[in-house]
Formats: structure tokens, sequence, C-alpha cells
């Protein structure tokens, strides 16, 4: 008995030992059930128990949460995550109006460690649509600096600024299968504003973003731009891009460290607004210190500040842009839009050498289900009686529901956007690592269309004569390659410019067909242009609608 009563208060005495790592797990009720607000929860949890070690609040799969204030954690690590005990729907939870009308400034300000995992956080009550027009500037923003804030498959969406800002230098960000979703709101912000990840000018030690989808944002997937010190690891790896203005780039990383990583990115009409002669916009491509022939500055997708020592890896990265994105660079071509642009600027191309040259290719892609395009918005930009190439707020000249992008709901964005796609090359393991370019949450699907129609060898290069012709709005085109090689098949218009690309991708020698759809095109007669080492042939077709 004496030996039992030594070994229990021995394994008393380990028993603080025993739990340290173990979670402290607090279940929340929806808003539905507790009547009560997700910050008030947790407000009332750590005033009643103080701080307690690896407390994990725990929100119910499906379940609606509001939050009507900011919650602002202090020298702790605050951790929310979903019932990963059960499979469902991601929680979602919604600013909420205060009482003077509008949604808290953001969910959490930031300062200590912070975990999300498996949530759905947008920025206002998306229940009542009217509410977009008081959307506020961020989801979580730090107030103190040295915090690691790691983030893990969950969805954020809808914000006027940024949906993740650091105003105070965190020490590790750390953002892993999460979609980033409506970066921006022109009826409440200007064209500057609407980014996923703001690091404004400060330090980042560590700044990972991997197999992430963004979809439908404004400015930049990134912001360190006019930065006073740097992100010191950067790396952007498997993430999938769709719909994005970028009026100041896409990843404006300003001052880098010792490493920064671009590789396995598919990127979908991502430079919407185009390269240009745009004074407005090209003041915030000044990081690189390069110039336009005007003697302005260089715009291109990756603008970092120049410097010796950084090591950069920039490598199979893929772009495809849409017949609409085309059309939309072929209406401004005369007005000084010279199309999608550069990837990389001079510096970052003298660092990786060779591999510039294939650090970026282009595609035809095709998605399942994705919004569609902001063509409206980037014509309205352009307009004289519009935006008129003006980055301020827009007032009665900028209607919501022509001008706005294609601002899908939470349910969308939950349980029904697909980025799965088809792609003129097979991408489905043509990664760094062997794994599906883009987020691995997404699969490659297939060809988009051109298929071999035979196995043997041609003796000629041949394009044939489109089949129907005149056609409306599709029509087949077949050819034939004598040598294994890059082919490329593209369509013009009467003065020249491209409006399609068919094809773009190494072939083996055999005989091709492919499908033309002309139906957002106008009337008229085209030409199409195959094309493969020194061999090229054109011919005509007619439209008629």
């Amino acid at each position: 008995m004496r030996s039992l009563r030594y070994f229990s208060l021995a394994l008393l005495m380990l028993l603080p030992v025993l739990l340290i790592g173990q979670e402290a797990v607090l279940r929340l009720p929806p808003y539905t059930v507790s009547g009560k607000y997700l910050n008030q929860q947790i407000a009332e949890d750590t005033a009643a128990n103080g701080f307690v070690a690896n407390r994990v609040y725990v929100l119910q799969r499906g379940g609606l949460y509001l939050s009507n204030a900011i919650f602002r954690h202090t020298g702790w690590h605050l951790r929310v995550r979903a019932n990963d005990s059960v499979a469902g729907k991601l929680p979602v939870v919604m600013l909420f109006p205060t009482a003077n009308g509008n949604p808290p400034g953001q969910l959490f300000d930031v300062r200590g460690d912070l975990t999300l995992k498996n949530l759905f956080i947008t920025g206002y009550y998306e229940l009542i649509d009217s509410n977009l027009n008081n959307l506020q500037g961020s989801l979580l923003n730090t107030g103190a600096a040295g915090a690691n804030i790691t983030i893990d498959s969950c969805v954020l969406s809808n914000t006027n600024g940024n949906h993740i800002r650091t105003d105070q230098a965190p020490k590790n960000v750390i953002i892993t299968n999460t979609v980033f979703a409506n970066m921006g709101y022109l009826g409440r912000s200007n064209l500057g504003a609407g980014k996923g990840i703001d690091v404004r000018a400060g330090s980042v030690d560590t700044l990972i973003i991997q197999n992430c989808t963004f979809v439908n944002w404004l400015d930049r997937v990134v912001r360190h731009y006019n930065s006073t010190a740097p992100i010191k690891y950067f790396k952007f790896d498997h993430n999938t891009l769709i719909n994005g203005g970028s009026y100041h780039g896409i990843l404006s990383l300003g001052r880098v460290g010792y490493k920064s990583i671009i590789t396995n990115n598919l990127l979908y009409d991502a430079f919407g607004f185009g390269n240009d002669t745009d004074a407005t916009r090209q003041a915030e491509f000044t990081d690189s210190g390069e110039k336009d022939p005007f003697g302005k500055a260089r715009m291109n997708w990756v603008v970092s500040a120049p410097n010796d020592t950084t090591q950069w890896t920039v490598a199979k990265n893929y772009y495809a842009v849409s017949d609409s994105q085309q059309g939309f660079y072929n209406r401004y071509a005369a007005a000084g839009v010279t199309g999608v642009g550069t990837p990389l600027t001079w510096h970052i191309n003298s660092k990786i050498g060779a591999d510039s040259a294939t650090a970026f290719t282009k595609v035809n892609v095709q998605f399942n289900k994705i919004p569609k395009g902001m063509f409206n918005l980037f014509d309205w930009y352009r307009s004289p009686s519009g935006g008129n190439k003006t980055k301020n707020t827009p007032t009665t000249a900028w209607v919501r529901a022509l001008h706005d992008f294609d601002r899908k709901g939470f349910a969308f964005f939950r349980d029904t956007l697909d980025a799965s796609f088809k792609a003129s090359v097979n991408l489905s393991a043509a990664g760094t690592d062997g794994k599906v370019i883009g987020s691995t949450r997404w699969s490659y699907t297939g060809p988009t269309g051109v298929v071999a129609t035979n196995s043997f060898v041609p003796g000629v290069f041949a394009l044939e004569q489109n089949y129907p012709n005149p056609f409306n709005p599709s029509t087949t085109i077949k050819y034939q390659v004598p040598v294994s090689g890059l082919v490329t098949l593209k369509v013009y218009n009467l003065v020249g410019q491209e409006v399609a690309t068919l094809v773009n991708e190494v072939q083996a020698a055999s005989g091709y067909e492919t499908s033309f759809d002309a139906s957002k095109l106008s009337s008229g007669l085209y030409f199409y242009t195959l094309r493969s080492g020194n061999n090229v042939q054109t011919k005509k077709m007619m439209l008629i609608k």
C-alpha cells in the first residue's frame, strides 16, 4: 500500500508535465444557439479563466458565428479552428454591424501568436446584401510586433483593403491550403486597395504562401512596397491565381532577404489591367528602379528592390490569358496597353539566368467552376465617362451592378468553387516536386480540346481550311506537323491583333484537330496561323453572327 501511495504521489507530480502540449479544448456554439458573438464568447472565457495554456476554441462545422467587435489578444497564443473530429462544411464567421452600422474594422488585433484552421471568415454580414456598402479594411492586423501567424485550410473573403495586414512586423507568417476571395470593393475604397497579404513596409522573418487559391483581387496578392526592412525568406509555391486586376502588380516584394522562391504557380487572367503607360499605376512599380521607354517605372508582375545577395528560384510557373482578357488588351492597344506584360524585372532575370526564359510559360487553361472575369470593371476604369484612369474611390460613375467583379458569396467559395482545370499542356505532374501545377487542392483533368487524329507521322506541314466556314460561333481546325516540337496556333483580327491562342505546346509528329469558340468576338474576317520550327501557314475564316 505504501508503494502504491508513493506511485500515486509521483504520478500527480508528473501530471502537469504530461499535460504540456495537450489541447485544452473549449467548444463554442454558433450564434443561433448561444445568442452570443464569437468575440464575446472568447472574452468571457479569458475573463473567467485568464490565460489557459494550449486553449483551442473549436467552432461547430456548418455553424454561423458573428463578431461585432475587434478581439485583441496580447501576449498569448490564440487558436481557433473547426471541429475536426467530424466532417462537414466550414463554420462561417461574419463581421456583424455594430451600433454605428459598420462591422468592426477587423476580426482580430493580433498581439500574440495566432493559429486559424478550417474556418470561413468574411468581412461583412452577407445575409443582408446592403451591408457590403459598410465593408471594412481587413480581417486581421498586427497591433504588436513579433507575432507568429499560421493559417491553414481557411477561406478568407471580402475586405475593402487587405485580408491580412501587418502594421507591426510579424516574425513568421505561414499560410497554406487557403482560399483568398473578393479582395477590394470600389464602393468603399480605391484601386490601390484589394490585396491578399499586406506586410506593409516592415520586416518579416518568414513569409510562406503555399497551396493557396486567390480569386478576384483589385490590387496585389502580396504588398511589401517601399519597404524599410526585408522579407528574409519568401516562398510562393503551388498557388492558383484567378481574375486579378493587379493594379500595382502581383507580387510587390520590396526589400527581400537571403532567399526568394516562386515556383509551381498557375496564373489565369492575373494581370488584368495589363501592361500600360499609366502614370497612376506606375507610381507603385518603382521598387525595381527600372524604367520603361518613356522614363517611367517599368511594370512587372514581380517587383523587388534589387540587391546582390538574395538567392532567387523562379521556376515551373504557368500562366493563361482568356480570349476575353486578350480582347480587353486589344481594345486598348492603340491607347498604350501592350498586353499581359513581363513577369520579372531585369534584375531578377539576371539572378536566375537562363531559367528566366522558362520561369513563366504560357498555356491555355479551362477551369471547372470559377467566377466571371472583371472586364466590365477594366473598361469602366479606362472610360472617360467612368474611372477615367484615376485611382480614387469612385462616386456616381461607378455602379456596383455593372462594374463590381463577380462577387460570389460564402456558399460559392465554401461549397462550389472548383479550380480543377484542363490545359493545353499536361500539368498534372509538371511541378519541380512532381506535383500538379497550382494549388494541389485542384486537379488537372485533361487537355483543353486539342486531340491527335492519327498515329502516323505526316510527311508535310499542313494547315487545313476550318470547317464549317463561314461559322457561328464555333469551328474546327485540323493540321499536321511532321516533326515534334513547339507548335502554336493563333487567331488574329484584320489589323493583326491576336484574339486567341488555340495551341501553344510541344507536340509529337502527328495530325491534330482543335475547336475555336468565337462567341465573344464580333462578326468579320479572321486569320489563323500555324507555326512550328521554321514552318508557318495562315488561312482565312469568316465569322457571321
